[in-house]
């Protein structure tokens, strides 16, 4: 199990350099807003999710109910249902226990980084604790990088426009689990359509544009079962 350990956080180590400005963003936003440093570590452990972080902090200090920051988080990370239904067959046979904390380390990167690489060899234990030890460092990454952005507040010029690292880090996330021409379809129906419905009040353009490349992606791959029947 050692060696699945190490090719985890080896694999994530990859990924955690585009991390790190939208760690730095959370941590300046948080510092920004006056957030104490017992409220900033209660966002990365009970949240611990970047985007849906962000929203929570921008709307709290906008005084917005805290019903709809909880529904306005949920609503962001409803993408992690279809990661966990891609999950399902692995952690199947589990105890609640890993289930549970396999959940909780279910990031974007984390998805990213199991998916883009070939681990069919190995046994189910196995691709538990690569998928888990992959997990574990971005939280571990996540929460530093966001520390370091709270202890230095606005430290970095706005020349750098960190800001724009965010959808960035996205989609270098994605680029590697595009691996044939239905992967292609979805994902530029998506950016597409999110630039079609950007107009759409409450962000719920990109809901839209969501759901419709979903219904997309899912036609896509049941034609495909039945050409192969």
């Amino acid at each position: 199990m050692k060696n699945e350990i190490i090719l985890g956080i080896k694999a994530m180590s990859q990924i955690v350099p585009g991390v790190i400005p939208f760690g730095l963003i959370m941590g300046t936003v948080a510092s920004n807003a006056s957030l104490n440093v017992v409220e900033l570590a209660g966002l990365n452990v009970f949240v611990f999710a970047g985007a849906s972080q962000l929203i929570a902090v921008d709307l709290m200090t906008k005084n917005v109910e805290s019903f709809i920051i909880i529904l306005t988080g949920l609503v962001i990370n409803l993408r992690m249902m279809l990661y966990s239904a891609s999950f399902s067959s692995l952690f199947k046979e589990s105890s609640l226990i890993t289930k549970t904390i396999g959940s909780y380390f279910l990031t974007d990167q984390a998805y990213a980084v199991y998916v883009s690489t070939d681990i069919r060899e190995k046994t189910r234990n196995e691709k538990i604790v690569y998928y888990l030890s992959s997990g574990i460092f971005m939280w571990l990454s996540w929460n530093f990088f966001v520390a370091l952005g709270f202890i230095f507040g606005n430290f970095a010029p706005t020349s750098l426009a960190l800001d724009f690292a965010v959808p960035l880090s996205f989609v270098a996330l994605m680029i590697p689990t595009l691996k044939n021409h239905k992967y292609y379809y979805v994902s530029a129906c998506s950016g597409l359509l999110s630039i079609v419905f950007h107009s759409m009040p409450y962000n719920l353009g990109l809901l839209a544009a969501a759901g419709i490349s979903l219904c997309l992606g899912a036609f896509l791959s049941r034609k495909k079962k039945e050409e192969n029947k």
